[in-house]
């Protein structure tokens, strides 16, 4: 059974939305860890100390994820972010939704559209790359199969890394 397609962002990115008058700042980040991905939330957190709330959601890898909605209604902000990185098979990657109150209740319904809004404007600005996943073994072969070997590895999306030539390659 192959692996779903996933995909990792490769540069931070933010995108603003405003909805009756919240301010609602995405930012999507690259993270390989746990421990990165916690500290890109608490860098967001340090310099939005002032927001109402920053909600986040991380996925490292399929098993791997962390979400919180900061104090708003649960299930409202983090799962809506998080069914944004999953809806774009994201991995090694966070994203956190920075709200600034407006002055107008959004109530559950529409705090959940402004998170999901926000949490996909950002994903839609970002530059995307496909996550390929390899396992590397070492072969050895005689020189004579050197064709078949190549024909292999383009038809399996191969590569052949650090070639030692010797009596057999």
């Amino acid at each position: 059974m192959s692996k779903p397609d996933h995909y990792i962002v490769r540069h931070p990115v933010s995108e603003e939305i405003k909805v009756k008058r919240s301010l609602f700042i995405g930012h999507l980040a690259p993270a390989a860890t746990k421990e990165e991905a916690e500290q890109i939330v608490a860098g967001f957190r340090r310099r939005y100390h002032d927001a109402t709330h920053n909600c986040y959601a991380y996925r490292v890898d399929q098993d791997q994820f962390r979400y919180s909605d900061d104090g708003e209604p649960s299930g409202t902000a983090s799962k809506p972010i998080l069914q944004i990185i999953d809806k774009y098979g994201l991995i090694q990657a966070v994203l956190v939704v920075t709200r600034y109150y407006g002055g107008i209740k959004l109530g559950a319904g529409g705090l959940v559209r402004a998170y999901s809004g926000a949490a996909e404007a950002v994903v839609q600005k970002a530059e995307l790359e496909k996550y390929v996943y390899y396992h590397s073994c070492k072969i050895e072969f005689p020189y004579n199969s050197t064709r078949m070997i190549h024909h292999l590895l383009e038809k399996y999306r191969g590569m052949l890394l650090n070639p030692q030539y010797g009596s057999v390659v």
